[in-house]
């Protein structure tokens, strides 16, 4: 056995009536895996895990739920961005702050009338990139055998999927009630990332500029294409006159985009996303 999942425990407070459930569970999990003479992920659920307990679940256990039961419901979706915020410092290597499973593609058998997913397509986009520039484990709650072609492009976009890796460090930059941007950058690679999310009802301007990133600009050169690996690295331009131009590529579309004056400005359509690779 590799993986357990054990339901019911992550919110401690749901028993204090009872100071040897939940939290005394979770130590006897764990005890009885060292035990056993292998590794095996202990995933608790379902939540929302407790900051204050965070040293508990990191001593533990790997993974714990911060949500109640997610569904494809914007409202829940727009709350997740308050709990990655309070959670954002407590991701790292053997500790994954859970999402809860992607509601994507076909849903709904055992829990009602079967469907496909009532998330937009740029809502989708949105749950994909905060999941992963976030570093939450990816499980999908779907039917297979019914996989559509624009579901599995999400599921399999490898330069989405690199923000997963153990070098990235995510934080939120900015959020209100219009909008949120995250960044994250590979510390062996260097190369970054920025996430602009458009919480507004209509497509709409989302903005943020290197400096609330953290980021200065320097000499470069433009757009490259490694053969052997296929991956792109962008970096900037040789003009350092504080009007340098700073070459990305947005992830889901692949479109290369270019950032002048210090600024990244993207349209997003309604509760969408963009995420951009740049490299300094």
């Amino acid at each position: 056995m590799d993986y357990v999942k054990c339901d019911d425990i992550c919110n401690t407070n749901l028993y204090v009536n009872n100071r040897y459930s939940a939290e005394k569970e979770i130590e006897m999990l764990h005890k009885a895996i060292q035990k056993c003479g292998r590794p095996i992920v202990l995933s608790l659920s379902p939540g929302p895990a407790l900051i204050d307990k965070a040293w508990h679940y990191e001593k533990y256990a790997n993974m714990w739920r911060i949500t109640d039961d997610f569904w494809d419901s914007w409202p829940l979706l727009l709350d997740m961005f308050e709990r990655c915020e309070i959670w954002q410092k407590h991701v790292g290597e053997g500790c994954y702050p859970d999402c809860d499973m992607l509601p994507l593609g076909w849903l709904g058998k055992g829990f009602g009338k079967e469907r496909i997913t009532e998330f937009t397509r740029e809502e989708q986009i949105t749950m994909m990139t905060l999941w992963c520039i976030f570093r939450s484990p990816l499980m999908l709650g779907a039917e297979l055998t019914k996989m559509d072609e624009w579901t599995l492009s999400l599921l399999t976009n490898r330069k989405v999927l690199a923000l997963l890796g153990g070098n990235h460090q995510a934080q939120q930059i900015a959020r209100d009630e219009k909008h949120a941007v995250w960044f994250s950058k590979d510390r062996e690679s260097g190369a970054c990332y920025a996430a602009l999310f458009n919480f507004r009802e209509a497509e709409a301007s989302v903005s943020t500029d290197f400096e609330e990133l953290g980021l200065s600009t320097g000499p470069g050169k433009a757009w490259e294409n490694e053969r052997d690996t296929g991956k792109e690295i962008g970096i900037t331009d040789s003009n350092t006159d504080g009007n340098s131009e700073i070459l990305m590529e947005e992830l889901w579309t692949g479109e290369k985009a270019s950032s002048k004056n210090g600024k990244i400005t993207a349209q997003i359509g309604a509760h969408g996303a963009k995420l951009y690779r740049l490299r300094l």
